[in-house]
């Protein structure tokens, strides 16, 4: 039985029903006309839809669900309505496994090899399927999750993750997402410096400068704390990602003193600028050269 959260419109709804007993050719046709892709925009609504659907159809759409997420490149390629479907699959494994404890280390298992895919919608969807076991796990999930904060796709979806309302409202053990935000912070300035180029690497920049903010406004002090140590770097990248947690709205009010110690920090471990006029010894001169006699 459908209720109004999950999927709507005769065509889509019959085909779905095909999918379920295993004919997925025309379901997987109607989503993509209705994906919104290719385009800047997936249609996200339908696809936590779909996700809903699942959900209320139990175990009878767990095959389809895990057949969507796990769908090759080669079959759903990317930048086409194709990805659409494992995009949809993902966020539907995540509802599942969220009510379903059976379901979790599978899940888990795909969306960690789903955070790095090359297909950048389904990357972008496992923050939130993730997010939404973590409401129903809630501090448990932070602590099962720390083998992810060794590679940067995995160790940006859990901070991204983290950041959820689906699942931040449901931890309450700070230390335990320090330590992530820790570890996702090591991983970064202890990297290669080729490992500068590589889109995984500032994924997770990225993810420190967004996810610390969320934890901020639920934690207060002790996250500040932290950026306040983070902030003796040098590392322009991680600066910025500092800077970046202090310029969240929502953090203004309540925190104006926690802010301001923060950027005091980070005001106090500027780096020296390099004086070009400044000789070091062992420097070769770089005035006019003297005429030849």
């Amino acid at each position: 039985m459908r209720t109004s959260e999950g999927l709507r419109g005769e065509a889509l709804t019959a085909a779905f029903e095909e999918a379920l007993a295993g004919r997925t050719e025309r379901f997987f046709v109607q989503l993509g006309i209705v994906s919104g892709l290719p385009g800047t925009r997936a249609n996200l609504p339908l696809a936590q839809a779909f996700a809903t659907e699942c959900v209320h159809r139990g175990k009878a759409a767990d095959r389809l669900a895990f057949e969507m997420a796990t769908l090759h490149a080669d079959i759903a390629p990317g930048a086409s309505a194709k990805e659409f479907l494992p995009m949809c699959g993902v966020l539907a494994i995540g509802a599942r496994a969220a009510v379903e404890p059976a379901l979790r280390e599978r899940t888990l298992a795909i969306l960690h090899d789903a955070s790095e895919d090359l297909r950048f919608r389904v990357r972008e969807a496992v923050p939130m399927a993730v997010a939404r076991i973590g409401g129903a796990m809630g501090d448990a999930l932070v602590h099962e999750l720390a083998p992810w904060m060794d590679g940067f796709f995995q160790g940006a979806a859990v901070l991204l993750a983290l950041a959820q309302p689906e699942w931040l409202p449901a931890v309450n053990d700070v230390d335990a997402v320090l330590a992530r935000f820790d570890e996702a912070y090591a991983l970064v300035k202890n990297a290669s410096r080729s490992a500068s180029r590589y889109p995984g690497w500032k994924a997770l920049v990225d993810a420190l400068g967004v996810a610390p903010a969320a934890a901020a406004a639920r934690f207060g002090v002790p996250v500040f704390d932290q950026l306040a140590r983070w902030s003796s770097t040098e590392m322009p990248e991680l600066r910025e990602a500092v800077s970046a947690n202090l310029r969240a709205g929502k953090l203004a009010g309540r925190y104006k003193d926690e802010l301001e110690r923060v950027r005091a920090a980070l005001d106090a471990s500027v780096p020296p600028p390099r004086d070009p006029t400044q000789k070091v010894q062992g420097m070769r001169s770089r005035g006019k050269k003297r005429g030849r006699r």
